[in-house]
């Protein structure tokens, strides 16, 4: 589990710290940086898992059309773009156990720096250090910035060599560690829409959109039976008018279906409630999720009636504090909902050291701002009728009468 990042120069978040928790909720007025913080983990991850920042094919994308020229702050590509993560075991403050920077060079965008903790010291790498390990068939490597990509991935096709193994061995599991990042902002209709698979294709993910969800449930309905039917269980104990997920297939595709008590046949995805369409598609991403995935949630609680916001908080606590059956998941929750925080507030003791206020200055960028003390919920969401009314009162970037916030930024 990640327990602090710092992003430099990255989007809005000039230079930020984040502290999370198993589960991290981050409110905040429209572009304050909460999409920005989970677009920089999923940056991170998709650099450490198989992204290279140059290549043959092109230069590195975050979505279509947006590069690290997009990326960086205000635009400027003179800036270097700065990681640093700190890992649960790494308990220096000063030291984090990986830091990774980007910088832009006449070759184009480059790891300049890299730092990986390790059992016995440090792996550091940048003009002056390069770093070298052996191999089988080709002798010694030598990996020195400006490198067009992270040394996980240029490392990765040692990982059977046994001449390259023990020294690459820290860089491989650090990656592990750090684990994927996926970021989903789930429309109904994307999810309700057909979606057709091409012969070539052999696995299909799951769109940021929730499109594709109704071929990776089908597939999970015959090859892991059990965790369809968890979903479908929970589905229906949300709705009790559901009585089972199906599947409609024609020339167009393939889309989802419900069996409900409503009808004698199945219910068309577009015609059932989003509320359940946007249910099922977070028992999906849930009760699929492996260990060290990090789930950046946008708006968890949209097309759900507040009657049921205290079971979707419930149902996310239950994956960031899971039995020792389950895998831990990293939960990360961006939100504008009154009720969702109201529902929230309902668990004080356990809110307070999970929720995180985002606010952006126009010269320091994002800030991300923690509660000392569970009272000062009950004084924010007391004294305001609504979320609006707290956004324009100042008290998200100011500090409020009698209530102490701990600045969480260097």
């Amino acid at each position: 589990m990640i327990r602090r990042i710092e992003f430099e120069n990255f989007m809005s978040l000039k230079n930020c710290r984040v502290d999370f928790e198993p589960l991290t909720i981050f409110i905040g007025p429209n572009a304050s940086g909460k999409s920005a913080i989970f677009k920089g983990l999923v940056t991170l991850s998709k650099l450490l898992s198989g992204a290279p920042v140059r290549g043959p094919k092109g230069e590195f994308y975050l979505e279509d059309g947006v590069t690290l020229d997009d990326l960086v702050w205000g635009g400027n590509s003179g800036l270097s773009i700065k990681f640093r993560v700190w890992f649960l075991e790494d308990t220096d403050d000063n030291n984090p156990g990986y830091s990774l920077e980007l910088a832009k060079r006449p070759e184009g965008w480059s790891v300049t720096h890299e730092r990986i903790r390790t059992e016995n010291g440090w792996i550091y790498v940048d003009e002056d250090h390069p770093f070298e390990h052996q191999t089988e068939r080709f002798g010694n490597k030598s990996l020195k910035p400006p490198m067009r990509a992270s040394l996980c991935y240029l490392v990765h096709p040692f990982a059977n060599d046994s001449a390259a193994r023990p020294m690459i061995e820290p860089i491989i599991s650090m990656g592990k560690r750090f684990g994927l990042t996926w970021r989903y902002r789930p429309s109904a209709s994307d999810i309700a829409s057909f979606v057709q698979r091409s012969a070539e294709t052999k696995t299909f993910f799951v769109q940021e959109n929730g499109r594709g969800l109704a071929l990776v449930l089908q597939e999970l309905q015959g090859s892991k039976r059990d965790v369809f039917l968890a979903i479908e269980k929970e589905v229906c104990r949300l709705f009790p008018h559901i009585k089972t997920i199906g599947f409609k297939s024609d020339r167009q595709g393939t889309r989802l279906a419900y069996m409900t008590n409503r009808s004698e046949d199945p219910i068309p995805a577009p015609q059932e409630s989003d509320g359940v369409l946007l249910a099922t598609f977070t028992l999906w991403r849930l009760y699929t999720a492996g260990q060290f995935l990090k789930i950046c949630l946008e708006e968890p609680e949209g097309g759900l009636h507040p009657y049921f916001l205290g079971d979707r908080y419930q149902l996310l606590k239950k994956f960031a504090y899971p039995e020792e059956s389950r895998p831990s998941v990293q939960i990360l929750v961006a939100t504008h909902s009154r009720d969702f925080l109201r529902t929230l507030k309902t668990h004080p003791a356990t809110l307070f050291p999970e929720l995180r206020i985002v606010d952006f200055d126009l010269y320091s960028g994002t800030s991300v701002k923690k509660l000392s003390h569970y009272r000062e919920v009950h004084n924010l969401f007391e004294k305001y009728g609504n979320i609006g009314d707290l956004w324009s009162s100042g008290e998200m970037g100011g500090v409020p009468a009698g209530v102490q916030l701990e600045l969480g930024q260097p």
